[in-house]
């Protein structure tokens, strides 16, 4: 499965992406959200999807993939925050420990999980933010 390319999946194979948009007084509200919720869940991965407006896939198989590729490398403790951007692409940021990796496009974003996974997972204290 890649972005980019053909995407065969069932519709009800898609997880939703539905719930996961937000609004707040102040932009960019996805990037504020996760940082927070990054900082309260320290072995969690905050996603941050600012949505295009010409976007090359949709936002429920941005879900459905990027929790796949992470569940691969043993990270479930995910969230996602979604809200729609004013520019053609999509921009991706990971939010880990109170820090931000990024802006990843769709067509690099994949790459990123496996690292951003062992991060996460690292539960040496020396790298526990406070």
């Amino acid at each position: 499965m890649v972005f980019g390319g053909k995407i065969a999946l069932a519709q009800d194979q898609l997880l939703s992406a539905k719930d996961d948009y937000i609004t707040c007084w102040k932009q960019p509200c996805v990037l504020i959200e996760g940082s927070r919720w990054s900082k309260k869940n320290p072995n969690g991965i905050a996603i941050a999807v600012r949505m295009g407006t010409q976007p090359v896939v949709t936002d429920d198989e941005i879900k459905t993939v990027l929790t796949r590729d992470f569940r691969k490398y043993g990270m479930s403790n995910i969230k996602f925050f979604y809200e729609q951007n004013d520019t053609p692409a999509t921009g991706i940021t990971f939010h880990i420990r109170s820090g931000t990796e990024g802006v990843f496009l769709i067509s690099n974003v994949r790459e990123q999980v496996e690292k951003m996974a062992k991060r996460a997972s690292n539960t040496n204290p020396i790298f526990q933010s406070n």
